[in-house]
């Protein structure tokens, strides 16, 4: 297909500014460039090159390559195309990785061979190789959908190789034992052979957890993004009751607990701990005792976060014989379960990219908020609200056909060792447009609740009738991408986008034309999707509750978080409470914000003030590491990394009372 857009001729090129925000970058000067991303060091050497090229491909992109409408809608401050750096070259985003696959055949990274793993240790050394080498065929994450099933079979290998080890050590009597399988749910070995079974059992429980801390060491130190970022991990776990499943569940959890070199708490990979009736929420359930301490180490540590296989959208695609089955997530919160061409598990595909749009000036001009009417022009509203979703559409499908036109060899170890499933039957010459149908393309949206307030004078938190008038557009808008996926015969779902370099740029532009508006543009940033304001204050539960409905309505990813009031480490019942309660709602991916503060000085974790309560360092004098949550991952200083809308947002969270 061609690439040049006709639309532009060169009279409309404007060189000159790529060249002024070059050096604003080069100078740092453009703080709101240098920290869109809050885990790249913008103001790095590496950061600086990696924002430079991203700029140049992004006009590149705007000026040759995009639709006309799409770009006008840009102009318009309504639709926003994430990652556009990306767009010309037809790279995806992101993907749930077949680490079973790749662990039980090895593979080659392109520089060598990798053979299978024979041990727990190995295993796991190669699941941090697989996701650096994957991380450069894609611009967005890469996930372990279900890491404990995937890596229980190393655990057992591991055991063999102790228990036989043993054997030797203690001599014991072999006349009655039929060693078969050796296993570590091997009951009649333990009761045989009790003295190598407890030795067994120990090395290798010693092995896991250090391979565990290895992981988690890993996939926090080493860079293979643009910019010298470390890679975007997610793994998700929680549903493996096998022995050894258990035991690897176990022991990730014990490495997040215990911390990086110094203690500090990790910022990957993002850990996602799966809940399901009947496996780990009620005593007497196989891994309940893990899902409490998922609870311990996500009060210490902020992960793992809490995704609901039971949950209505998530429980219609359950298949308990298949773990590939069960609802995991990116992370950040992606979710690409459902395949309309059959394929309705995780592993193998990811989702391709997604644009989104800006309710929030959509409500400006048909609402009351500017006084130009005293009633809100909902007609008006829903007609530019399907004109834009179809530009959006738009940009989405001309994306697509530039990915799908691509080469097997132009995303290489993505293809040719099968990450994206099928990838490896492909020649390197061969187009993957067959393959890349499998994932998704996604509208998302930003801000309802400021829409909401420019509609009505309320958002939906204040208003049972406006909450009804923000439930109904979300449900239109999940229709229409309904619609258009039976239309197109591909998947089209709808985002509750994640905008952290967004958060603030609409709400720029659009204070330049309309001013300060009250309850609307009187802030640094919009809401996030479809949460209630971070500033409104309400419980933890009526904040869950109202959130709840939206998830269903969201088929490609949403997150609710509530600010816990207090230090989290020190009221465990009522952190668990709350899970619960958002498990009980039906809410599909829940986290619970709480600050974790660092001192240098003398390693003290908890709430810091401007002085320490343990050495009584003053944050002038030392540097307090204040760790904070944004769109579902961790960033390690929110003062230097957070951009400022961000961090206005930081600043205005409420606190929420169980």
């Amino acid at each position: 297909m061609a690439l040049l857009n006709q639309t532009y001729t060169s009279q409309d090129i404007m060189l000159d500014e790529v060249i002024e925000l070059g050096e604003e970058i080069i100078q740092s000067r453009n703080l709101e460039v240098l920290r869109e991303n809050a885990n790249l060091n913008g103001e790095s050497f590496s950061g600086k090159m990696s924002k430079l090229g991203s700029e140049y491909a992004k006009w590149y992109a705007n000026h040759f390559v995009m639709p006309g409408r799409v770009v006008q809608a840009i102009q318009d401050n309504i639709v926003y195309v994430h990652d556009l750096d990306q767009y010309a070259i037809g790279t995806t985003n992101c993907i749930f990785i077949p680490f079973d696959k790749l662990l039980r055949e090895g593979f080659n990274t392109g520089n060598g061979s990798v053979r299978p793993p024979t041990s727990i240790m190995t295993a796991m050394a190669l699941v941090a190789i697989i996701f650096q080498s994957q991380q450069n065929s894609q611009y967005g994450g890469v996930s372990a959908n279900k890491l404990d099933y995937d890596l229980a079979p190393y655990v057992a290998k591991s055991f063999s190789k102790y228990f036989r080890k043993g054997l030797e050590y203690f001599e014991e009597n072999l006349a009655d034992a039929d060693l078969g399988e050796i296993t570590m749910s091997r009951l009649d070995l333990q009761e045989q052979l009790p003295r190598t079974f407890k030795y067994a059992m120990k090395e290798t429980e010693i092995e896991t957890l250090q391979a565990a801390e290895s992981l988690v060491h890993n996939l926090n130190t080493m860079s293979s993004r643009a910019g010298g970022q470390i890679p975007f991990t997610s793994i998700n776990y929680g549903t493996c009751t096998s022995p050894e499943g258990q035991l690897v569940i176990r022991s990730l959890l014990d490495a997040t607990i215990r911390g990086l070199g110094s203690g500090e708490t990790p910022i990957f990979p993002i850990q996602i701990f799966k809940c399901k009736q009947g496996v780990n929420q009620n005593p007497g359930e196989p891994n309940y005792a893990l899902f409490l301490k998922a609870a311990e180490c996500s009060a210490k540590r902020l992960y793992p976060n809490f995704a609901n296989l039971d949950a209505p959208l998530n429980l219609m695609y359950y298949d308990p014989a298949n773990p590939d089955t069960e609802f995991a997530t990116m992370g950040c919160r992606t979710r690409v379960l459902a395949d309309r061409f059959g394929r309705n598990h995780l592993s193998g595909k990811g989702n391709l990219s997604f644009n989104t749009l800006n309710l929030v000036k959509l409500g400006l001009e048909h609402g009351t908020a500017l006084g130009k009417r005293k009633t809100a022009d909902e007609r008006g509203f829903y007609r530019e609200l399907t004109h834009y979703m179809d530009i959006s559409l738009e940009g989405l499908l001309h994306r697509f056909q530039i990915q799908a036109s691509q080469k097997a060899k132009a995303s290489d170890f993505m293809m040719r060792e099968g990450v994206w499933e099928g990838g490896e039957q492909l020649g390197p010459e061969d187009t993957v447009g067959d393959l890349l149908k499998h994932g998704s393309l996604s509208i998302g949206f930003i801000g309802l609740a400021e829409c909401m307030k420019a509609m009505y004078g309320k958002h939906h938190g204040e208003d049972k009738e406006v909450y009804q008038k923000a439930y109904d557009i979300i449900t239109y808008m999940r229709r229409y991408c309904d619609e258009q996926s039976e239309r197109h015969n591909l998947n089209i779902t709808l985002f509750a986008t994640p905008a952290e370099g967004l958060s603030g740029k609409f709400t720029k532009r659009d204070h330049a034309i309309y001013g300060t508006v009250p309850g609307v543009i009187d802030r640094e940033y919009y809401t996030n999707s479809f949460h209630i304001p971070v500033y409104y204050n309400l419980s933890a539960a009526r904040k869950i509750e109202l959130e709840a409905k939206f998830h269903d309505l969201c088929n490609a990813g949403a997150i609710s978080y509530i600010e816990l009031n207090g230090n989290a480490r020190s009221n465990p019942a009522a952190f668990l409470k709350i899970i619960r309660y958002a498990l009980e709602q039906q809410v599909s991916y829940f986290s619970i914000n709480h600050p974790i503060d660092r001192c240098s000085a003398c390693g003290y974790e908890g709430i810091i003030g401007a002085n320490c309560p343990s050495c009584g360092a003053h944050e002038h004098d030392v540097h307090i590491r204040r760790l904070r949550r944004v769109t579902g991952y961790l960033t390690g200083d929110f003062q230097t990394r957070f951009n400022a809308a961000k961090q206005a947002e930081v600043r205005d969270r409420v606190k929420h009372d169980a």
